[in-house]
């Protein structure tokens, strides 16, 4: 199964043209749905707040898991998510906080998903990959006051870089400051993906970390403009200019489908 992870996060840029936090939610949705109408899996890494990503998401995802088991399935998406592969989350979102610590939110929202979604506290996954706790490799070494936490930030986003497998990540706005890692954790998720060999998409058009990953030397713009996601350098321009998410999606799909062309999703993509 294909994996989409999802980096997300509000940005003064984004807020400025018009895309509060809540806009930016509707956005995260809208290719949660998209993807998960595609038979493929997203993958989040975000903290739970009443008024955060997650929330909406869940939201989403108790939503279409009542339409499944009201009617057997609706639209093909809704089939293929209330079939008999439930054993397998659709939605996956990963914490770095261990069970006891997690967002009551967090837990009604898992049992409510139907299985669709499943929350996953990193430390419960340490025994199996010890060699990301155990430290950060020099590239991710910067200083800051929260050593203890920016290490387990990136221990946590390379797990989640890992799951894509196979898969590609999709980024879009990221603060630039005020952040608890080493760097923006929008801009470090996208640099793991280039790091991982995973196809990465920068919607840079509402600017933040984002943007600035694909404008900067200092940060990744050189690796990110000659890495392979699928789509020519004009496309791939057009993806990081655009603030139209259906335009964005259609430009992904058809990434995604020159690269995995068994997936099935001839027609979705802008044509060639």
């Amino acid at each position: 199964m294909w994996s989409v992870g999802i980096s997300v996060s509000p940005c003064e840029d984004a807020t400025l043209i018009g895309y509060d936090a809540r806009q930016i939610n509707r956005i995260v949705i809208r290719m949660a749905q998209y993807f998960l109408d595609r038979d493929m899996r997203v993958i989040f890494g975000h903290d739970w707040r009443e008024d955060g990503v997650m929330r909406a998401v869940a939201d989403f995802a108790g939503i279409v898991a009542a339409r499944a088991e009201a009617d057997g399935g609706g639209s093909d998406g809704e089939r293929s998510l209330g079939s008999a592969d439930r054993a397998e989350p659709r939605m996956v979102n990963v914490v770095p906080t261990g069970r006891e610590s997690l967002n009551r939110s967090a837990l009604e929202a898992q049992h409510d998903s139907g299985g669709f979604l499943k929350v996953i506290p990193l430390r419960e996954e340490s025994d199996h990959i010890p060699q990301q706790l155990a430290g950060v490799r020099e590239p991710y070494v910067r200083p800051h006051r929260q050593v203890g936490r920016a290490a387990e930030l990136t221990a946590l986003r390379k797990h989640i870089t890992q799951l894509l497998d196979p898969g590609c990540r999709i980024c879009l706005g990221g603060k630039t400051s005020g952040y608890q890692g080493n760097e923006p954790g929008v801009m470090e998720e996208a640099r793991l993906a280039l790091e991982y060999g995973k196809p990465l998409y920068l919607m840079g058009g509402f600017g933040g970390a984002t943007r600035e990953f694909g404008e900067s030397e200092q940060c990744g713009d050189k690796e990110y403009w000659s890495s392979g996601n699928g789509l020519t350098d004009e496309r791939k321009r057009d993806l990081f200019e655009t603030t139209d998410i259906e335009r964005a999606i259609r430009l992904i799909s058809g990434g995604i489908e020159r690269i995995s062309p068994e997936l099935g999703l001839q027609g979705v993509g802008l044509e060639t």
